[in-house]
């Protein structure tokens, strides 16, 4: 239980720290490709501007723009003051025309008529009339072509400039901090991984002492109420010696009984949850160990005209407590000796299946419970009190046998394959 609490606890803290990291991942990442593109559209903008009214720096009638060549006029686009300045990102100057990356190319009436390539290394002419004849083919004012963003403007010559930026190298830095943030959202991860782990046993370690205490707790009761039980049941059984039997004394002896049998599941719920001591885990052979368990409610079955249609694979191995999966195994024929239907088969069948060993036992019933299979293993739950108090279960073998499942590393499953029929199924690990 105590495996099963720290598991639980560090897949949730992990699952809380994932969606974090996951949320801080894609923000950074969203608002950085957001401010690129939205820089490479102001930039592009901007040079549009230049190029179609004549305002660059290194042209004569560049010479009239403002002396410091800020863009303090809003261009012909109408650019706000905070669309000019873009996201986290200081005004357009002529710092940002010199580092860019572009080329020029002048159409007019659906020709190329001109081109300029002296901001740009790469691009010839003849490549150069290529991209522009693509941006007049898409018919677009703005696009993308390769790893160039480009927009154009009519001149006033009427001519149509088109401005061609290099795009690659911001598209280089948004995938960089991508792989970096993405690396640094990993190396997160697992450290608060070993973090997690670290103080998993300090988080948990007051539920786990209260269990303990609950745990000693049933014992404790379980053994006091073993002498007043016997003394009560002496006492009794001598009175209906001496007096005869009555139906207050028949009373007394029923409850008694049942009692005794809620003591005696007590205490086998607060042993399952005891871990198995290393000296307790054997090798065993679970086909035998399942058979003689067998043959000890031959008994019980054959007073209720039940029989058993049992099919046992041979020599099926696992380590385990032969004492616990003893006790998983009572409580299942237990289980299906007071629920069976009177007159009916039940179906145990144990085979391997791929690395585990599967135990499948199924029965009629009178009446399917009134709640969903998962609910049988809840300790104390009753779906049927009516019918629990006559058969005298408590709503805690189950309870037991899934816990003991679970000490070694196993699983139990309840389902209501037909009408009125209702089966277990146990998966443990097997032995090679």
């Amino acid at each position: 239980m105590i495996r099963a609490l720290k598991k639980r606890f560090i897949r949730t803290a992990m699952i809380a720290v994932t969606v974090l990291l996951i949320l801080i991942f894609g923000a950074l990442n969203l608002v950085n490709a957001w401010s690129a593109r939205s820089e490479t559209k102001l930039v592009l903008e901007m040079l549009t501007d230049m190029e179609t009214n004549g305002r660059r720096p290194d042209r004569p009638d560049g010479q009239n723009g403002p002396p410091d060549w800020e863009l303090s006029e809003p261009p012909e686009n109408d650019l706000q003051e905070g669309e000019r300045r873009g996201f986290l990102s200081k005004p357009l100057t002529e710092d940002d025309w010199r580092a860019a990356v572009y080329f020029t190319v002048r159409t007019l009436d659906g020709a190329v008529v001109e081109t300029d390539v002296s901001r740009i290394s790469s691009v010839s002419d003849e490549t150069a009339v290529s991209y522009g004849e693509k941006a007049l083919a898409a018919g677009e004012q703005t696009g993308t072509i390769g790893d160039f963003r480009y927009a154009s403007a009519t001149a006033k010559t009427g001519e149509t400039v088109w401005v061609f930026l290099e795009n690659s190298s911001r598209t280089a830095a948004v995938l960089r901090v991508a792989a970096l943030s993405g690396l640094a959202a990993l190396v997160g991860w697992g450290l608060m991984l070993l973090l997690v782990i670290f103080l998993t046993k300090k988080a948990i370690a007051p539920i786990a002492e209260n269990m303990d205490r609950q745990r000693q707790f049933i014992t404790d009761a379980g053994h006091e109420l073993k002498t007043p039980i016997a003394i009560i049941r002496a006492n009794t059984e001598a009175m209906e010696m001496i007096s005869g039997q009555n139906k207050w004394s028949r009373n007394i002896s029923a409850q008694v009984t049942r009692l005794s049998e809620l003591t005696r599941n007590l205490l086998t719920l607060a042993r399952a949850e005891e871990v198995p001591q290393a000296g307790s885990l054997s090798e065993l052979d679970f086909s035998a160990l399942t058979q003689q368990t067998a043959q000890t409610f031959q008994e019980p079955m054959a007073l209720r005209g039940i029989t058993l249609d049992a099919e046992i694979e041979p020599d099926l191995r696992l380590r385990g407590s032969r004492d616990q999966l003893s006790t998983l195994l009572s409580i299942l024929f237990d289980n299906a000796v007071k629920y069976a239907a009177e007159g009916s088969a039940v179906t145990l069948r144990l085979t391997r299946a791929d690395k585990m060993l599967r135990l499948r036992m199924e029965n009629d019933c009178e009446s399917l419970p009134d709640c969903p299979p998962e609910r049988l293993f809840d300790r104390f739950y009753r779906a049927d009190s009516a019918r629990t108090q006559k058969s005298g279960g408590f709503g805690i073998g189950l309870s037991a046998a899934q816990v003991i499942t679970l000490r070694h590393r196993g699983r139990l499953e309840a389902e209501y394959p037909a009408d009125r029929r209702i089966a277990f199924t146990v998966f443990l690990p097997a032995l090679q």
